[in-house]
């Protein structure tokens, strides 16, 4: 409870968007903020700022584009995400927020710590704010890291680009392991540490398995430093916020989001992709990802039974969803399953089941073969007992098993392997990490991309489709956010806009190592 009371503190009125210091853009900052609060403030104040919008406006994107969701066909909330027709005005306060809220935050708690010697909360602020540079980097490609925090001196910051900022964000995670054993020797941090409770190894193993996955946008030149890291203690414990409760403005920030600020609480629907996968392969964790429709536990009155499907005369069947963007169907409310969201869900940065399947994946690149199964074991057990619970019991190891739906196959080549987890790791994500699947997806080219969509007899379960009503070219999906407006409104170093279809020099296009 005392987790609890200070979150409230410092986030019940950030989630209801009213104690946002301002949130204009990355250069509306006040000198005299907090000029005198602590780093133990400061540091759950950042940390509360980064899980409102990574596990708020992040996760909603990541869930639409890694195609775990739809759209509505009975209402408009996110028909724009989901058609990929964003602008630039799309998300502003998200930016906003992550800078003059998060990223501020925490580098004045790493600058009040530094200052009097407080090396574990500067060790745990430097970390998050990596991670926080990281989730932008790999958003929109180019982040003012350098000159971005720093007002007086740079009212007009430039950005770097994404090379350089994966760089300045493997300096830093380096820096903050460095002061492991400072910060160990001081007395923990306990109450103000949301994500770890003050375990300084836990912080320095989240900080090591950040390092792994940004270099790993890169496999072949950073080859040897992967398989250094492969071979250090890695995260083997969840990096979220797990302090939320079901009340107004404490609960888990989409939840908070769609489900109580929304006037129609049922705009997140079960996609096709992801809901037809889980059914294909007989996969309970459907329960924790999606809710039964309506229809199927709706009484007939004139027959006193279940309603049936007129075209097959069965049972409607419990878990239903709609193709990807497919926002004008002819289905009603009734008929298609709602997102589960829980007020009391955390909020994930990273997941020891997302480690294990990059260690999986590092591990197929290497050629060892047997340490890429023994991995890619690990990321799905750990993703099954993630939602195991006495009303959803949920066990991996039938699925793993020899002959299992999801039993690795060693000889299936490189490619093969790296389908096998990356799929599992995109499974993983939902209800979770999902804008990291999207990250995922551009970087590896799994899942792989349909030309035709899930009512064709011809389709993979799995494999992602084309939103039916995408503004984009012909088998275009979307690769990154768009530089936001009020960025570019008060600083003209912000870049040109680039086109939402443009790789990465990391995506798969870009880069096929």
């Amino acid at each position: 409870m005392k987790k609890i009371k200070i979150y409230a503190s410092v986030l019940l009125l950030l989630l209801s968007g009213t104690a946002c210091k301002k949130a204009l853009d990355i250069n509306d900052n006040d000198p005299n903020y907090l000029k005198d609060t602590e780093a133990k403030f400061l540091l759950p104040s950042g940390l509360a700022y980064s899980a409102s919008r990574v596990g708020g406006d992040f996760q909603l994107i990541g869930g639409f584009w890694s195609q775990h969701y739809t759209q509505n066909n009975n209402a408009s909330q996110y028909r724009t995400l989901d058609q990929y027709n964003l602008t630039i005005s799309s998300y502003n306060d998200t930016w906003s927020n992550m800078w003059s809220g998060a990223l501020s935050d925490l580098k004045l708690a790493m600058q009040r710590a530094s200052a009097k010697g407080e090396w574990h909360y500067y060790l745990a602020a430097e970390v998050m704010a990596a991670f926080d540079y990281h989730i932008l980097n790999d958003f929109y490609g180019a982040i003012p890291v350098k000159e971005g925090l720093d007002f007086a001196t740079y009212p007009q910051p430039k950005f770097d680009d994404s090379k350089v900022v994966n760089g300045i964000i493997i300096s830093m995670l380096d820096d903050a392991i460095s002061k492991a054993s400072q910060a160990s020797a001081l007395d923990p941090m306990g109450k103000e540490d949301f994500i770890f409770n003050g375990d300084i190894e836990n912080w320095v193993a989240f900080a090591k398995s950040l390092k792994l996955k940004i270099l790993m946008r890169d496999f072949s030149t950073n080859q040897a430093a992967i398989t250094t890291l492969l071979g250090d203690n890695l995260l083997a414990a969840d990096a979220k916020m797990d302090v939320f409760i079901d009340a107004e403005n404490k609960s888990n920030p989409l939840y908070e989001q769609d489900r109580r600020k929304l006037n129609n609480a049922g705009n997140m629907r079960a996609s096709n992709t992801l809901l037809k996968y889980l059914l294909a392969n007989q996969d309970p964790r459907i329960g924790a990802f999606y809710e039964k429709t309506i229809l199927s536990s709706t009484i007939d009155p004139e027959t006193g039974k279940i309603v049936v499907d007129e075209e097959t005369g069965e049972p409607w069947p419990e878990y239903y969803g709609l193709e990807q963007g497919d926002y004008l169907a002819n289905e009603d409310i009734s008929q298609t399953s709602r997102a589960v969201i829980k007020p009391t869900d955390p909020v994930f940065f990273m997941s020891a089941a997302e480690v294990a399947f990059l260690k999986a994946e590092a591990y197929a690149r290497l050629g060892n073969v047997s340490e890429a199964k023994t991995n890619y074991d690990r990321g799905v057990t750990l993703a099954f007992e993630r939602w195991n619970s006495a009303s959803l019991p949920l066990n991996a190891a039938p699925f793993l098993a020899s002959g299992g739906k999801y039993e690795f196959h060693s000889t299936a080549g490189l490619g093969g392997m790296l389908e096998q987890i990356i799929t599992q790791k995109w499974v993983a994500a939902a209800r979770s990490q999902a804008w990291d699947s999207f990250f995922d997806q551009n970087r590896t080219g799994y899942p792989l991309i349909s030309n035709v969509d899930t009512e064709d007899d011809e389709y993979v379960p799995g494999e992602y489709t084309i939103a039916v009503n995408s503004v984009l070219a012909a088998g275009k999906l979307p690769r990154r956010l768009l530089f936001p407006k009020r960025s570019s409104d008060y600083n003209p170093n912000t870049p040109s806009v680039v086109p939402i279809t443009t790789p990465m020099w990391w995506h798969k296009e870009a880069n096929q190592n």
